[in-house]
């Protein structure tokens, strides 16, 4: 339980075991010794059922192992071991890489009860005693107990973990991908438990945690059967090596010793290591625990060797931990842990497999982020959300992340990314997000550089909304809280804050309100707090403020919206900024055509700044059909304004996108659009794609976005500027297929303008399938790209793989599938390719694209031989690459690229035939080869 609410607040998670924390949930004491408890009359019917349930629970795991014994020795067999030998299979499969799903395990128990097996359950046959009150009112009571219940939970957590285990990595990951499109079920029945955003860098810490453990200690929301656990190096500059990463069920909130026979190692595609490029997050394997909820996890990390700068979150109001040297990842006695941390390095989230039904994530700044609460009590306001949520009658049914970041804005970045940036990572792809609390803009108001006008401030909870309401969640908006009396407070920025207030409340952005402005004003003084809220700072609450503010979600609120009916119909991801546009294009309108592969009733546009360094103001944006492929001019009556929550004009900050308002408009398939947009001030670097293989124009003439004629767009270009995703609304199609890779997948050296990319392709053999296109085509390929090694800043190459997952990838409208050709410019480019470095990478890959339902069709790397950097060595680093692809069990199908386009006479070269001359890149005909090898039927 916590304690009630207040600054100092009580020990909120000890039981009256010699004030040790109970590992269960405080819904039902496990005391071996006479204490007080308080009951709640839904905490007390929920736990009725728990303890009448719980005395079952061990009899239905022994007859699940009499009766499943004979089913888990024959899924075992099939078993990817960790040294990594696959199975012979090419064809379809199922992969064998996650715990089962609800519906794949033994009928006698279902996952509930082994959910709650050791995060709810009171005692083995033992009299039931009354609930906890985790608020502290209520009637009291006086319990007692028998035996030893810590024991039980040990006994029946192994017998768990030992049945889970003999059926870990037996069911699809992906199996939600054949669910309909708009199901709102999580893959698999995971759910987010915990998280933090990645905030920054360690400071006065260049060269890492060299030859050291860190033991990040996180609370869990929900509790479940299963775990895995995420990693990040968003932030960082160059790659983190992680030779050790172990996970345990904390022996205390504030100790770094973990509960006796909890420790797991965690592994990454069955390794124990894991190196993390530059600007990407890996998830691990899933492993058996019992998790409690609302519990605490030790995620311990080791890593052995220099690494440059280290993310992190930077207030966690927790304590954690440092080592002395050397991998203590595994050590259940926290002695070597003799430094403490205020912060969460590398450890950026934890999911679990239970009951749970969702997640909600919380966005938002310090407020969110728990300044001035009481350390490892966890008062922060989601985790009292978190506590209202368990405290109703039945299973817990939503998980609480918290997404919240000390100083975030909306607007600018400060030392952390704003929160457009971070949408994607933080919020969109969330484990089971259902739904999501918003409170921005008090930094954005008060901070430097302050914002005197609302407007913008609008604008961008707007573009929050309306981005977490594409993806089909739900959206709550958050008053900001009163800041009168700090040091940052003026009467005219009080207006401002006011005025978004009344937009929050009124302008009708979200599906709900929860009025923190109202919970927490001082009735005397309505621009400070109530002085029994107040932390001190006349900013931020203290725990009671923190409970208020929990008090005033509507739980009936956080379940998911219909997303209707979009597929991404267009897209390319961005590889870089304009050479020698550092100011930006000044007065320019910039006409980009783009080719659609299914049509809809009415469409949307992305516009992305996602790797500029400055704010972009985008005058005017339109949108138009294209009378023809190679030229400016659009099609008589479809031109259409396009606008951002209403307004004409909106501004990108660094990092993000925008996403217009849906414009009714007939949009043919497999057509051309014109996507137009006048940039009128400076704004810093442009993000593009270089490589378009399509002709878009150029007018540095001043505002002609709305332009029929195309006379005024005199300057042709082979880029797209700022343009990012088209989607449309198609009540025929049921998703979208993204194809993901580098220049091959790019169409490096294909007929320009002709839309000859084996993506397009692809997209005409679904087309050309009897009746409604069913399923739309997208390209995030870029040319130049590699999973492991970024080259934003220096080449065409772009963000790595990992890096840009989110952004091009996992977020993409109606996303059902995803086909990935990556690798070859790792092999050409490293100094040492390594093929089990690569074999991983697409483990991992694969993995993430599992976690969010879809399913991952892998292609085999096509030969080199006459590219200029090939080499004997580097070929076989190819070939062994392309053997783990055709028989891992890691993906839901194969594609046999090199098979198709290699020349029978000498297999390292292309088929002459299929040569563009470069002996790297496929021709038209090469390309078309390509796509005709996708078996349709393992798209769905």
């Amino acid at each position: 339980m916590r304690g009630a609410g207040g600054e100092q607040g009580a020990d909120h998670r000890r039981d009256c075991r010699n004030g040790q924390p109970s590992m269960v949930s405080p819904a039902v004491s496990l005391s071996g010794h006479e204490c007080d408890t308080s009951t709640g009359h839904h905490l007390a019917d929920r736990v009725e059922r728990q303890v009448s349930r719980s005395c079952r629970l061990s009899h239905l795991l022994r007859s699940w192992i009499v009766r499943g014994s004979a089913r888990a020795a024959h899924l075992s067999s099939h078993v990817r071991n960790v040294a990594g030998h696959p199975t012979s299979e090419v064809a379809y499969r199922k992969p064998h890489c996650c715990l089962p799903s609800r519906d794949d395990l033994p009928t006698s128990i279902n996952l509930r009860a082994m959910t709650h097996l050791a995060s709810k359950v009171s005692r083995d046959r033992t009299e039931s005693r009354s609930p906890v009150d985790r608020d502290g009112g209520g009637e009291q009571t006086r319990c007692r107990s028998g035996g030893d219940p810590m024991s039980y939970i040990r006994r029946m957590t192994q017998t768990a973990s030992t049945v889970l285990a003999l059926v870990l990595g037996l069911t699809s990951p992906a199996s939600a991908a054949g669910q309909n499109a708009q199901s709102t079920a999580p893959p698999d029945g995971w759910v987010g438990t915990w998280s933090a955003s990645a905030s920054g860098t360690v400071p006065n810490l260049p060269t890492g945690y060299a030859d050291r453990t860190i033991r990040n200690v996180v609370h869990t929301s929900v509790g479940g059967a299963g775990v895995r656990v995420s990693l990040t190096n968003v932030l960082g500059t160059v790659a983190v090596r992680m030779d050790a990463v172990t996970v345990a069920v904390a022996d205390a909130p504030d100790a770094p010793n973990a509960l006796a026979g909890t420790m797991r190692e965690l592994t990454f595609g069955g390794a124990p290591s894991v190196t993390i490029p530059a600007g990407g997050e890996v998830l691990s394997d899933p492993i058996a625990l019992a998790v409690p909820e609302d519990g605490d996890l030790l995620v311990s990390v080791y890593t052995p060797v220099p690494s440059g700068p280290v993310t992190y979150h930077q207030v966690a109001n927790q304590t954690s931990y440092l080592s002395q040297t050397g991998d203590h990842a595994a050590d259940e006695s926290g002695a070597a842990f003799t430094q403490t941390i205020t912060f969460w390095p590398y450890v950026s989230g934890v999911d679990v497999l239970g009951d749970a039904e969702g997640t909600v994530v919380t966005l938002g700044d310090s407020i969110t982020d728990g300044n001035n609460s009481t350390r490892n009590a966890n008062h922060r306001w989601p985790d009292y959300l978190a506590d209202r949520l368990i405290a109703e009658p039945g299973s817990t049914r939503l998980g609480v992340l918290n997404a919240g970041v000390s100083s975030n804005r909306l607007l600018n970045n400060t030392w952390n990314p704003n929160a457009l940036s971070r949408l994607d990572r933080d919020v969109l792809t969330a484990t089971g997000v259902r739904s999501v609390v918003v409170l921005l803009g008090i930094n954005d108001i008060g901070g430097q550089p302050q914002h005197h006008e609302p407007s913008q401030i609008i604008a961008a909870l707007g573009q929050l909304a309306a981005q977490a309401k594409a993806k089909g969640l739900r959206v709550t908006g958050g008053t900001l809280t009163p800041f009168g009396g700090s040091s940052n407070y003026t009467e005219e920025l009080e207006g401002v804050r006011q005025a978004v207030n009344d937009f929050i409340r009124d302008g009708g952005a979200f599906d709900a309100v929860a009025d923190f402005d109202a919970a927490l004003r001082d009735p005397a003084t309505p621009n400070r707090l109530r002085a029994e809220y107040d932390s001190g700072d006349h900013l931020h609450p203290k725990d009671a403020g923190y409970q208020a503010m929990a008090a005033v979600v509507d739980l009936g609120k956080l379940d998911r919206r219909p997303p209707g009916h979009w597929v991404g119909t267009w897209q390319t991801a961005m590889a870089r900024t304009t050479p020698g546009a550092d100011q930006g294009m000044p007065n320019h309108s910039i006409r980009n055509v783009v080719h659609t592969s299914v049509g809809g009733d009415a469409v949307r546009v992305r516009l992305s700044n996602a790797l500029g360094t400055a704010p972009v103001l985008m005058g005017r944006a339109t949108l138009a059909v294209a009378t023809k492929p190679d030229a400016p001019e659009a099609v008589a009556g479809t031109m259409r304004e396009l606008t951002f929550s209403g307004a004409p004009s909106v501004t990108i900050p660094a990092g993000g996108e925008a996403l217009t308002d849906p414009i009714s408009l007939a949009v043919p398939a497999d057509a051309d659009l014109l996507v137009t947009v006048y940039t009128p001030t400076p704004s810093g670097p442009v993000t593009e794609h270089p490589r378009s293989y399509q002709t878009s124009f150029i007018t540095a003439d001043g505002d002609h976005a709305a332009d029929e004629q195309g006379a005024a767009f005199t300057r042709p270009t082979t880029a797209w500027y700022y343009v990012t995703g088209v989607d449309v609304r198609s009540t025929t199609s049921r998703g979208a297929v993204v194809t993901f890779g580098d220049s091959i997948t790019d169409g490096d050296r294909s007929t320009i303008n002709a839309n000859l990319r084996w993506p397009d392709v692809l997209a005409d053999r679904l087309a050309a399938e009897p009746g409604p296109t069913k399923l739309g085509v997208v390209n995030s390929g870029i040319s130049g790209n590699r999973i492991l090694d970024s080259s934003t800043g220096t080449g065409i190459g772009g963000p790595n793989a990992f890096a840009r997952l989110s952004r091009d990838m996992l977020t993409t409208s109606g996303a059902r599938t995803v086909i990935v050709l990556e690798g070859v410019n790792d092999i050409l480019n490293l100094a040492h390719p390594d093929a089990e470095t690569l074999k991983l990478a697409l483990r991992q890959i694969a993995a993430q694209a599992h976690a969010q339902g879809l399913r991952i069709v892998v292609g085999t790397i096509t030969p080199t031989k006459g590219w200029r950097s090939y080499t004997e060595e580097r070929d076989n680093v190819r070939q062994a690459v392309n053997e783990f692809i055709r028989t891992s069990d890691d993906f839901d199908a194969v594609v046999d690229f090199d098979a198709v386009v290699r020349d029978p006479a000498d297999p390292q070269r292309i088929n002459p035939s299929y040569d563009s001359g470069d002996h790297l890149h496929p021709s038209d005909a090469g390309y078309r080869a390509m796509a005709e090898a996708i078996d349709l039927g393992t798209l769905r």
